[in-house]
């Protein structure tokens, strides 16, 4: 058994063999008349072997387009006969009109004979209906301006479905940014007849003035099926289209336009995370204003003029550009937003703001505005009171202490109306308060000179800056804990009130002015940091450690500062040094656009 089924092993590989030996090449085609967008299918046969080499194809790149081939090899054998080949289907199309001849092609040293066929233009339809596929491009206008947006509708109609390999070209046009718009596919009746509708729409932007051409654009595929519900009917045919060629006459920028912003409708508003009539200085509220534009795109939207309004710190964030699509093309948005911090209290008035655009609908120029806007802004809720004046020369501590009751307490009396006492009325109200006002001056000197005994000269403080240092230790306290929680927010809050109790003649308004206080470039830039991590986009986080440490040696310096002041007899400096101001004009990193 094993003897025979080697010896018919060795039968056949002698049959194929021989049949390799006496291998004839032959090619044919389906049809030997086409019209330029139809295919033809080329059949090249190898008779007499199942391993032939692939035919060289290249010959036929002249004058035709070799969309696809497929290779099929067999082996029959009869009545003690072997047949064995290969063979292989090319489908071709045409690539002009004319009396073409498919060349020989070259098979393992054998070759086909040339083939003569003929190639006619395609046949203009009588009406739409008598066409099975139609490839339509149209546009929504003839003539546009530069930068002005174009819609361009590339429409496919088929009345027979499609069996593989259908593909449309995409517009490529010189010297214009093209934006598709999305697809659609749909029915419709046409003198009775009913196609499927393929639809593509595109956004088309002219760079350059002058004549915008919009190329032919291509479309193949293989037919499935003579009719929309006929699916026997010429299938397997290919088919090719192209569209007609589109020119728009592109015309330069209108005169005074800068810059130039042609669109559909434009639109500038104003928005607030909050009201700005509730803010107080230091206070912080984030405003927002975007400008939309259908017909252009947000990269198209130039950038707002920076504002400049005294009283208020802008913190701009990076301005944030979309685009939506939809049937009427591209809505661009371009949306800048700030956190604003006022630095003083009263009425500040923010600019208008107007921007200059091309009405593309009814040819002229219009203007969208952001009105004025003025706002009342309060005092800070947590202000320190003003600093009382310091002693003069040669006072007596305890004098010293009691001025600023007196002074408190008059001004108090002075602001509430009061009646004249009756003459028969004894005045005990005012009799009880000056005995009071007498002991509390009489014990704060006794408390003075006992303190002053206990501690050095140039340790002793009077009571109200003790009543002073130790607010401003509460609120260090504080401030160190919202630090150690990384709580920038807290810690922003704190910073410019801590500030206001360590440098009480420094006039501290806000957080960016502590570091020019402390003349601490170091901790300035600190500051800044974590103003800019709070409102600044992609910012890195502020290492509050680091601030923590920084604050507490501005602190340290203070408490020494303010010893070194104790044992001198001159009056504190009415302004700022001017040094401390150099230290905040020359503050590193993030800087505010104007204050």
């Amino acid at each position: 058994m094993r003897l025979q089924a080697r010896a018919w092993l060795l039968l056949m590989l002698l049959l194929a063999f021989a049949g390799g030996a006496s291998a004839a090449v032959s090619a044919q085609v389906d049809r030997e008349r086409i019209a330029l967008s139809e295919s033809i299918e080329l059949t090249i046969r190898v008779a007499g072997s199942m391993r032939a080499e692939e035919p060289d194809l290249a010959p036929l790149e002249r004058h035709f387009e070799v969309l696809g081939s497929t290779r099929n090899s067999s082996f029959t054998m009869s009545n003690g006969r072997s047949e064995s080949s290969t063979t292989w289907q090319v489908t071709l199309m045409a690539r002009h009109a004319g009396e073409l001849t498919i060349p020989a092609i070259e098979v393992g040293g054998e070759r086909t004979q040339p083939i003569a066929i003929r190639v006619s233009e395609d046949p203009a339809p009588a009406s739409a209906a008598a066409r099975e596929v139609q490839l339509q491009v149209e546009t929504d206008a003839t003539e546009v301006h530069v930068q002005q947006q174009l819609l361009l509708t590339v429409r496919l109609l088929h009345a027979v479905n499609f069996e593989r390999g259908a593909t449309l070209e995409a517009p490529e046009i010189p010297d214009a940014v093209v934006r598709e718009l999305g697809e659609n596919s749909y029915e419709k009746l046409i003198d009775g007849r009913r196609y499927g509708v393929f639809e593509r729409r595109y956004a088309v932007f002219p760079q350059r003035s002058g004549e915008l051409v919009v190329p032919a654009l291509g479309f193949q595929a293989a037919l499935g099926g003579a009719s929309w519900f006929d699916r026997s009917g010429g299938r397997g045919r290919m088919l090719r289209l192209r569209s007609e060629e589109k020119r728009i006459r592109v015309l330069p920028p209108e005169a005074g336009a800068t810059p130039w912003l042609p669109a559909r409708v434009l639109t500038v508003i104003e928005t607030w995370d909050r009201s700005p009539q509730e803010l107080r200085v230091g206070d912080s509220a984030t405003r927002t204003v975007t400008i939309t534009a259908t017909g252009l795109t947000g990269a198209q939207l130039p950038p707002l003029p920076a504002p400049a309004v005294d009283g208020l710190r802008f913190y701009p964030d990076q301005p944030r550009i979309e685009d939506a699509q939809d049937a009427e093309g591209i809505t661009g948005t371009r949306s800048e937003s700030s956190a604003v911090i006022p630095s003083r209290a009263g009425d500040i008035e923010f600019p208008e703001i107007r921007v200059r655009w091309w009405d593309t609908a009814n040819q002229r120029f219009e203007e969208a505005v952001v009105p004025r806007r003025s706002i009342r802004v309060l005092p800070g809720a947590s202000a320190a009171p003003a600093p009382a004046p310091a002693p003069l020369a040669g006072a007596q501590p305890g004098a010293s202490a009691a001025a600023p009751a007196a002074a408190a307490s008059s001004a108090t009396i002075a602001a509430t109306p009061q009646e004249t006492p009756s003459p028969a009325t004894p005045p005990w109200p005012w009799i009880i308060a000056t005995l009071l006002l007498a002991l509390s001056t009489a014990f704060s000197s006794w408390q003075w000179r006992r303190l002053a005994l206990a501690t050095p000269p140039s340790a002793a403080e009077p009571p109200a800056a003790s009543a002073d240092a130790a607010r401003e230790a509460q609120l260090f306290a504080a401030l160190a804990a919202a630090c150690r929680a990384n709580d920038a927010s807290q810690a922003q809050a704190l910073l410019p009130r801590w500030g206001r109790a360590a440098f009480p003649h420094a006039g501290i308004h806000s957080a960016s002015d502590l570091g020019g206080a402390a003349q601490d470039e170091e901790l300035g830039a600190h500051i800044e940091r974590l103003l800019a991590s709070r409102y600044a986009a992609n910012a890195a986080p502020c290492e509050l450690g680091a601030l923590l440490g920084r604050l507490e040696a501005a602190r340290a310096a203070a408490v020494k500062q303010r010893k070194r002041g104790a044992r001198t007899d001159a009056l504190p400096p009415l302004y700022a040094a001017p040094h401390a101001v150099a230290a905040q004009a020359n503050m590193p990193t993030m800087r505010p656009i104007d204050q």
